[in-house]
């Protein structure tokens, strides 16, 4: 059985003949293929952008790839202006140009497209073909249509032996090749193909099945909501990307539509903000636990003291006489919570209240300890599915950083990480101005879905002086330009979520590579949804 790009099309946009041939594809081909559905590419004419579509790519690694135009209907045929028209069952419909020059423009787009991005030859066999799934061509329809590239309602019964025709017809056109793709070349395409679908105009086809099918998983997690509802205290363990956050905002949603009174609690003032936003409704207080006790001590809070540079508010909402309770309180990113912070969510659940704690062991950037002040002493909800990051990306973050390991990577396969590393400053800003202006400018991305994560601060970093990349404005959380890319630290992006991520981590030679190294790592790499640059930037001491 054939590997599928998306595993199933009857969410997608299509109609009858390219379902028809797509089952075939899955049934029929052999698992060496690779087969990928509605991929979108571009082309420029007269300093115009013309977006073109291949309707299947199949990829085999002892041949090549061929690139066939699908087409239903009852039957095809050509007038005497060499206008081309589909035989529909009510009435015909005139086609934009041949689908046999169609196949072949996107056939010689993605050669190109391969040795521009990989800077060598394409070393494969490369073919166009067109399919008519529901009717017999027993002659050429053209000159320049000859059956040899023709797939007809006779092959589909036997479409893997058609399709090694169509290779090797190509073999023979071209002269014959001594080798095939090698291994390495294999993995390059098909990451390639990945990427060219995900990256594509608006968001790309594969970007909107993954939406799809993640929100399919997401549905799995209320389970743990419909389970909490029997417990009014609990903690709730997941790695990055295991829906903690999404559960969060689910429960405070049903709450406000009982009429009750929640309040949500974080370290990071952008998560807050960003989850207030995903709530969409009136009535929940959202904060960090900064933004809470100002709020709530408003200049008392100069007053708090201060214990390894975090400030210390339980004693002083003790001392208000009327001090606001909730009927929910939830608490997300635990890990960067400390005692006194802990023991301040408690004395914010009413009698009858309920609490619920959300964190990731793996994610302890700060090596802070909440200890026992929740006062929560039922076993941990575990959540173990990761649904945000693609499988790529997570089993790269998994082999690098050793953490996470408890977490199940899920099925949903992207483009492989791209990973370099670098010695001269001048190289990164290179590296990051080409990737942000050819995601940008040739691939139809909008600047917004790229964030650069960082683990120095800005003025600390290689892009200290550094204010426009891929000629787009460098911009921060709080304070984003419109058409900007976003530059953060770490810690700052905890919780939160891109597109695209460029990590650009500083290092120094012969720097052990400790825990909490590891730990802010693995808390960028997963920030990542689709595609993942990582920059590991050497410096001298």
């Amino acid at each position: 059985m054939a590997i599928m790009h998306p595993s199933d099309i009857t969410k997608r946009k299509h109609v009858k003949s390219e379902e028809d041939f797509f089952n075939a594809c899955r049934d029929q081909l052999s698992e060496k293929y690779h087969v990928f559905f509605s991929v979108r590419w571009y082309s420029e004419e007269n300093g115009k952008r013309i977006d073109s579509e291949c309707d299947f790519l199949i990829f085999n690694p002892d041949y090549g790839f061929l690139c066939v135009e699908c087409k239903g209907g009852k039957g095809i045929y050509v007038d005497d202006d060499d206008t081309w028209f589909l035989e529909e069952y009510d009435e015909d419909r005139k086609l934009r140009c041949s689908p046999y020059k169609q196949a072949e423009e996107s056939m010689r787009f993605f050669k190109r497209y391969y040795e521009d991005e990989l800077e060598t030859a394409y070393p494969g066999i490369y073919g166009n073909a067109v399919a008519f799934p529901k009717f017999a061509v027993s002659s050429p329809i053209t000159v320049e249509s000859p059956l040899a590239l023709t797939i007809d309602i006779e092959d589909m019964g036997n479409l893997q032996t058609r399709i090694i025709e169509i290779f090797r017809y190509f073999n023979v056109k071209r002269g014959g090749y001594a080798s095939f793709m090698a291994p390495d070349a294999q993995k390059k395409f098909i990451s390639l193909i990945n990427k060219r679908v995900a990256l594509s105009v608006a968001a790309g086809a594969l970007i909107e099945d993954k939406e799809r099918e993640l929100a399919e998983i997401n549905q799995t997690q209320d389970v743990v909501i419909d389970l909490l509802t029997h417990y009014p205290r609990a903690f709730i363990i997941g790695g990055a990307g295991t829906g903690k956050t999404w559960i969060a905002i689910k429960k405070i949603k049903r709450c406000l539509l009982c009429g009750k009174h929640p309040l949500f609690l974080c370290y990071n003032s952008t998560l807050a903000a960003r989850v207030k936003r995903n709530i969409g409704m009136a009535g929940a207080d959202v904060y960090s636990i900064d933004e809470f006790a100002e709020t709530i001590l408003g200049t008392a809070c100069e007053a708090a003291p201060s214990v390894n540079g975090c400030k210390e508010y339980a004693n002083l909402l003790e001392q208000l006489p009327d001090l606001q309770q909730y009927d929910l309180v939830i608490v997300d990113e635990a890990q960067d919570f400390t005692e006194d912070w802990a023991y301040c969510a408690n004395l914010l659940v009413k009698d009858k209240g309920s609490l619920y704690v959300f964190f990731d062991e793996s994610q302890n950037l700060f090596s802070r300890d909440f200890g026992d002040k929740f006062f929560i002493d039922s076993e941990p909800f575990v959540l173990r599915y990761n649904i945000r990051n693609t499988s790529n990306i997570y089993q790269y973050t998994l082999d690098r950083t050793a953490l996470g390991t408890d977490t199940l990577v899920n099925q949903i396969e992207g483009v492989e990480p791209d990973v370099r590393k670098l010695t001269r400053k001048q190289a990164v800003i290179s590296f990051v101005d080409s990737v942000v202006n050819k995601l940008v400018n040739k691939e139809g991305v909008s600047p917004e879905k790229i964030v650069i994560l960082s683990n120095q601060r800005l003025d600390q970093s290689v892009l200290n002086d550094v204010s426009y990349v891929g000629g787009y404005p460098l911009t921060s959380l709080t304070d984003t330009v419109p058409g900007g890319v976003v530059f953060a630290l770490v810690e700052d992006f905890k919780g939160l979520e891109s597109d695209i991520i460029i990590f650009i981590n500083h290092t120094y030679k012969g720097e052990a590579n400790t825990k909490e190294i590891r730990a802010i790592q693995y808390t960028a790499l997963t920030r990542a949804r689709f595609y993942l640059y990582v920059i590991d930037y050497e410096r001298t001491l």
